[in-house]
This record gives structure tokens, C-alpha cells and sequence, in this order.
């Protein structure tokens, strides 16, 4: 009798551990959302209407040796960094990493290295070589942008766009003198628009990552990081720019 009483308690106490195994399983496989904007040429929706880039590329070829859903999705970019600060499971890309956002975040990367600097239409007679000089210029970026954030903290002020690639048009229809933004960007958007640039000037190099709510499981932060380092060591991070940049590169 009392050898089937313990073997009674036995069976209630493992109800609830058996419980709390499967809720933690169930928890652990919670999908992750990798938020982004139309950035290119690191993330931008292509021709046949996928999230395609060289950020991009190289998360999802990371991804394939960690076994954990993650979904992509392209929205405006105020709303994809809100996302991802703001609501557990999320993350952003692609993300400038600054001392402002660094708390805000984990931070896996970097992906990119880049560079941030000043441009200007051929013949319209600017000669700026600071950020200083900028003062008084009509300066465009876009909303909740680092570079824009940066160049505003200099003393300049900006004009911002909803997204990066809408300054071209303004710069060609005279809404802003000056654009400022990586050289990658402004390539490929005004490659893409037959539109050539100046470069002004560089004032910043920077790099860009994929920054994570605080909630995102330390493991799977710790398995992609790896996974990053080690297609970049294998020289996978080159060919997938070639890839998306074309013989341009």
C-alpha cells in the first residue's frame, strides 16, 4: 500500500514537470522575425518579389545550420527598429551599431562594413568637404536613420525622407542639395536610375548588424554569430556580394 502511494505521488509530480518540459520546447521553437526595409543593396525586395540582398544572403545561408523558425519580413524602417526595441522575438537589419543603440540590443555581426558620406549632383557647384560645410545646404536621410541621426547631432540640419532611396528623386528634382548615405546605397540607386553622383566627402566608417530584442534566446544569438564569422572566414560574404552587386563589384 504504501509502495503504490509513492508510486501515486510519483505520477502527479511528473504531470507538471512533463508540462513545463513541453511549454519550454514549445517556447524555445517560437518563431523569430528578422525585420527590414528597401535598403539596397543590403535588403530590398527583387524581381520576383523576395526579400533578396547581401545582408540578407548571408543571414539566411547562416540560418540554414541552426535549427530555429525565423520569418523575414520588409516594412518601412521606423516601423521595423520599433519592432524590434520595442516587442520580444524580434530583430532588425540593416543596423548601424552606435554607442546611442548599443543597450538597446543584442548585436550579431558585423555583416557589412561601410562607409558614410556626403553626395551631390555633378555641376551644381558644391564644394563642401565637411560636415561643417553642410550647414545651411538642404541635407537629406531618412527617418530614425544612424547617419541621419549623426549628421543632425553635428549641427546640420536634415531633411528625412520616409526611406533612403526616395532622396535620389529629390536630389535630381531640387528638393535637397546634398544627399547623405553609404556609397553601396547610393550606387546602386543611382545606377538602378541611370543618375551619376559626386561623392563630397567621407566623414564615418561603420559597419551594419543584426540588432536583437533582449528576449531573443542567447543561444541561437551565439549559434548565428558563429555561423556569420565563419562564412565571412570562408570567403562566402565576397561571393554573395559579387552575386548581388553584379560584375559592378
Amino acid at each position: 500500500m504504501h509502495r503504490l502511494i509513492c508510486r501515486q505521488e510519483l505520477k502527479f509530480l511528473l504531470f507538471p514537470c512533463l508540462a513545463l518540459w513541453v511549454w519550454g520546447h514549445a517556447q524555445a521553437a517560437e518563431p523569430i522575425t528578422f525585420y527590414t526595409e528597401e535598403y539596397p543593396p543590403y535588403n530590398f525586395i527583387n524581381d520576383q518579389g523576395e526579400i533578396d540582398g547581401i545582408s540578407t544572403r548571408l543571414l539566411q545561408e547562416a540560418l540554414t545550420a541552426i535549427d530555429h523558425p525565423v520569418n523575414f519580413l520588409l516594412v518601412p524602417w521606423a516601423r521595423a527598429f520599433s519592432e524590434a526595441r520595442l516587442r520580444p522575438g524580434n530583430c532588425v537589419y540593416s543596423t548601424a551599431r552606435t554607442a546611442e543603440r548599443e543597450a538597446m540590443f543584442h548585436w550579431v555581426g558585423p555583416l557589412v562594413e561601410t562607409e558614410w558620406a556626403a553626395f551631390a549632383l555633378p555641376g551644381r557647384s558644391i564644394e563642401a568637404t565637411s560636415l561643417e560645410e553642410l550647414k545651411g545646404l538642404r541635407v537629406g536621410s531618412f527617418h530614425e536613420d544612424a547617419i541621419s541621426i549623426h549628421v543632425a547631432n553635428q549641427g546640420v540640419e536634415i531633411i528625412n525622407a520616409s526611406r533612403d532611396s526616395e532622396n535620389l528623386k529629390r536630389l535630381t528634382s531640387g528638393l535637397i542639395d546634398v544627399w547623405v548615405t553609404g556609397p553601396d546605397v547610393a550606387e546602386v540607386v543611382a545606377g538602378s536610375a541611370g543618375v551619376r553622383l559626386e561623392r563630397l566627402f567621407t566623414f564615418r566608417r561603420s559597419a551594419i548588424y543584426l540588432a536583437c530584442h533582449k528576449s531573443v534566446p542567447a543561444r541561437f544569438l551565439k549559434q548565428l554569430q558563429t555561423r556569420v564569422e565563419h562564412l565571412k572566414e570562408e570567403g562566402r560574404y565576397h561571393q554573395i556580394r559579387q552575386q548581388v552587386l553584379g560584375n559592378g563589384e
